[in-house]
């Protein structure tokens, strides 16, 4: 592989028109490029937007003049025939991140990365989001993995780019503070622990000491190339498939180090969230869906009924939300507490404090007594990437956009959907995080119309009542959507049903399906 790597100036003065020159610079670097000489070229952190520390300057500068460095980008892949990796803030919804793309010959950009590990600057100042996934794109035989700048600073990143194999991780950087030595030092260091070789495009600074040194370090912790502390273009050539081999241990065969350490690691000690994601998404269909908990045995709605679930082996748990008066989303079937709680009165006209103090046991057993209403975050903590989250959203505008940002703040992405009863409600969920999953329980009632609503909304789901028809499930297959049903707690009715097709039973009795032969989660 050929790697052109870009180090511009850094724009000081945080100006519009200091960033505009950058940009210039880059474009230029862009157009002076030869096709057939290069295969990838990497730029650095926030290229459509270097400099700028103002969110609405950045905002607006990254929509206008870094826009057109994305056109130019992605112009230079096709005119290059190669790959150009590009980084600046980027918006989805209502949500900004700090992105990282990559554009293939075509000029398509066909993946892209959300920085997982924010500076207080970035999420405070900047208001970005921070991304809920650690990516490898594969792409021409290669795996590429990412690391933002402030994630070279967290070896668990790199355990997952290790986990995932990634060949080439790309490393668009700021890093305006750190030393020369250090800098080569911790990208040496996360490559060896990678077994890939790194690729850190970064800024000249004024000061030399300090930042710079664009680079390639190699899967055996070598240092391939380094641009120093001056503007310019670094270009290197190395073998993206080659790997670090020494010996198992003193005296033992050789044999290829990421392999060795990915081995003898321990997951389950220091990142079993990632590893019991990607399990739990494995595991084949039909699945349970724990409706409330296991709130046959259990009341409904609270920590022990989804503990049960869970330790009954239910794939996914379901809950319904609902915002309390002071803004915490509360877990509770019903508008009001009365039907399920020594209380009364709506949720919504109630603070927190007040709704924790309710005893929301004894209703369903005088045994269960001074059992309380759980908050959505003490749920996502005991769910914790173990088992999927249906979570049922009775209201729309706030409690939506409060749920996505705790998802996306656990991580949760590739295990939790929201279940949206309208179409304002998933209108609002697209407006605002279009990239966590959605199931349309809109025109429920009317199979075929909660089909159509659940493609034109998007959705990755939809949840049909139990009289849903063979014929209608296999229009929402052929559509490619997983499809709920709405209940079993039978095992007949639940046999019948996955002889249907059905993907995933809602069911207050877990257990029961469990014992009757349904497969549980492992």
């Amino acid at each position: 592989m050929k790697a052109v790597i870009l180090q511009p100036a850094y724009p000081n003065a945080a100006t519009p028109a200091a960033a505009q020159a950058c940009v210039q610079w880059l474009r230029e670097q862009l157009e002076h490029l030869t096709p057939g000489e290069q295969d990838l070229v990497l730029l650095p952190e926030y290229a459509t937007a270097p400099g700028l520390e103002q969110r609405e300057q950045l905002r607006e500068f990254a929509t206008t003049a870094g826009e057109t460095l994305r056109q130019a980008a992605a112009a230079a892949a096709r005119r290059l025939q190669c790959l150009v990796v590009l980084n600046g803030p980027a918006r989805t919804g209502a949500l900004w991140f700090n992105r990282t793309g990559v554009f293939d010959a075509t000029g398509a950009e066909i993946c892209t990365y959300d920085k997982v590990h924010l500076t207080a600057v970035e999420r405070d100042t900047l208001g970005l989001t921070p991304g809920a996934t650690i990516p490898v794109c594969a792409h021409a035989g290669l795996r590429l993995g990412f690391a933002t700048c402030f994630d070279l600073y967290f070896p668990e990143h790199f355990a997952a780019l290790a986990a995932q194999g990634a060949d080439v991780i790309l490393c668009p950087s700021y890093q305006r503070s750190e030393t020369a030595e250090r800098l080569r030092t911790m990208a040496q260091i996360r490559a060896l622990d990678t077994g890939a070789h790194l690729l850190r495009s970064s800024y000249a600074m004024p000061n030399p000491a300090i930042g710079g040194h664009s680079l390639v370090a190699a899967p055996d912790g070598s240092l391939l190339a380094d641009a120093g502390d001056r503007p310019g273009v670094l270009r290197v050539e190395f073998d993206p498939h080659a790997k670090f081999v020494k010996p198992a241990s003193h005296g033992q065969p050789p044999v290829e180090h990421r392999r060795l350490l990915e081995a003898h690691r321990r997951p389950a000690l220091y990142r079993p969230h990632p590893e019991e994601s990607r399990q739990l998404n494995a595991q084949p269909f039909p699945r349970l869906c724990a409706h409330r908990g296991l709130s046959q045995a259990c009341p409904e709605n609270t920590l022990p009924a989804f503990a049960a679930a869970i330790a009954a082996g239910a794939h996914e748990l379901e809950l319904d939300l609902w915002l309390s008066r002071d803004g915490v989303l509360v877990v509770c079937h019903d508008e009001t507490v009365d039907r399920t709680s020594n209380g009364r009165g709506r949720i919504n006209d109630l603070d927190w404090a007040d709704l924790r103090r309710l005893d929301a046991g004894s209703w369903h057993d005088p045994a269960w007594a001074g059992v309380t209403m759980p908050r959505l975050e003490e749920v996502l903590e005991l769910a914790a990437g173990r088992v999927g989250l249906n979570l049922h959203l009775k209201e729309s505008d706030e409690a939506v956009r409060r749920t996505c940002d705790l998802v996306l703040d656990r991580g949760l992405l590739e295990t939790a959907y929201l279940a949206l009863e309208s179409e304002a409600a998933l209108e609002n969920a697209i407006a605002y995080a279009p990239h966590l999953d959605r199931a349309c329980l809109a025109n429920q009632a009317d199979a075929d119309a909660c089909l159509a609503t659940a493609i034109r909304h998007g959705c990755k789901r939809l949840q049909y009542f139990h009289t849903v028809t063979a014929a209608q499930i296999r229009r929402a297959h052929d559509a490619g959507l997983i499809c709920n049903v709405f209940w079993a707690d039978e095992p007949d009715a639940a046999r019948r049903l996955t002889a249907d097709g059905i993907d995933v039973i809602l069911t207050n009795c877990t257990h029961h399906l469990v014992a009757a032969g349904f497969a549980p989660r492992s």
